[in-house]
């Protein structure tokens, strides 16, 4: 690939500055009738047989180009660099006391501070168990995404200037149009202001982002990214979409017959974002992903490596959670050896 034009502006500069240091020392060393010191060169990071692949979630910093668990700095600040709306947005518009306030910055520090503070936490810690979703319930949620949202409210439609309209627009029309972080941040921000303080439009909001179409698998990164920025704000709102997503996709696999396998890899995939924004612990989808191993056969062959495709490669470069995974990828890999698949699930 081409170099950005800042790394290699930095090491042009790195470069004369290596060649000005060395005129300097060259002269003093004429002066003083001293030989030039000889600096050992750094050992080469694979003389101890460890691969730059593996040092991407393992290094402690150096150059700048730690991502962490992710490839590259526009992956990682997708995921990572979430607005702070209790810093930029009043207390008042929030309905939050200023010691509320505090206190909820407190805690996100603590839950979303850094990788390897959370070593512990998620990684010993089981995420409580949920029950899976009812046949109803789940016919239920199917008729919710696949209803039309075009339809027109008319008790809404002669007046355009009311809270409920423009709750309306922001949900049903420009929600669904996202396709850039800084749109889905700029949505985000509004909603806070102007409907963050009513509980229900917050229990909408958390409908809505709930019932993703099923064929819209490209807004699930932007719709996990609001949850995961108002879940800053108000932690209730990620648990609630998590327990949901967890609920449903025990029940699609319960009640698989009736199930679509796009709604199951809808729902799968959104677990996998939502984990890859540290919403959802890490337990919940290893819990989806042996429940699926459970029954390796058929939409669940799918649906498994919908979770891996999704949050794997995440979830592997994080050394609390790679041991977990690899013994579940190993599991995998025995049961679909043992298991005569058809050529498209090998």
């Amino acid at each position: 690939g081409s170099l950005p034009e800042a790394r290699e502006k930095g090491l042009n500069d790195a470069r004369k500055l290596k060649e000005n240091l060395l005129k300097t020392v060259e002269a003093l060393s004429d002066i003083m009738a001293l030989k030039m010191p000889q600096l050992k060169e750094e050992e080469n990071e694979e003389a101890d047989g460890s691969g730059p692949g593996v040092e991407l979630w393992t290094k402690e910093g150096g150059d700048g180009d730690d991502f962490g668990p992710f490839d590259d700095e526009e992956t990682r600040a997708f995921y990572c660099d979430i607005p702070d709306l209790l810093t930029t947005i009043p207390p008042a518009l929030l309905s939050l006391s200023p010691e509320e306030i505090e206190k909820r910055k407190a805690d996100n520090l603590a839950k979303y501070g850094g990788f390897d503070d959370l070593a512990e936490e998620e990684g010993d810690a089981d995420a409580p168990e949920v029950a899976a979703s009812s046949e109803a319930e789940l016919n239920a949620a199917e008729e919710e995404e696949n209803k039309e949202s075009t339809e027109v409210q008319e008790e809404t439609e002669e007046n355009k200037d009311t809270p409920h309209y423009k709750l309306m627009v922001l949900l049903e029309q420009e929600l669904p149009e996202c396709c850039r972080r800084e749109q889905i941040d700029e949505i985000t921000e509004r909603f806070c202001t102007n409907h963050g303080s009513s509980k229900t439009s917050r229990k909408r909001l958390s409908q809505t982002l709930f019932h993703v179409p099923r064929t819209r698998l490209d807004l699930l990164p932007y719709y996990a990214r609001m949850n995961a920025t108002l879940a800053r704000v108000w932690s209730e709102l990620g648990t609630a979409l998590v327990t949901d997503l967890e609920q449903q996709f025990h029940g699609q696999a319960k009640y698989k017959k009736n199930q679509n396998i796009e709604s199951r890899l809808r729902t799968a995939r959104y677990i996998g974002e939502l984990t890859k924004f540290r919403v959802a612990p890490p337990m919940v989808a290893f819990r989806c992903l042996r429940r699926c191993l459970d029954d390796f056969t058929g939409g669940n062959v799918d649906v498994s490596c919908c979770i891996l495709e999704s949050c794997g490669r995440y979830l592997y470069r994080l050394k609390h959670t790679n041991k977990k995974l690899t013994t579940l990828m190993e599991t995998m890999m025995r049961l679909s050896k043992a298991k005569h698949h058809d050529e498209r699930l090998q």
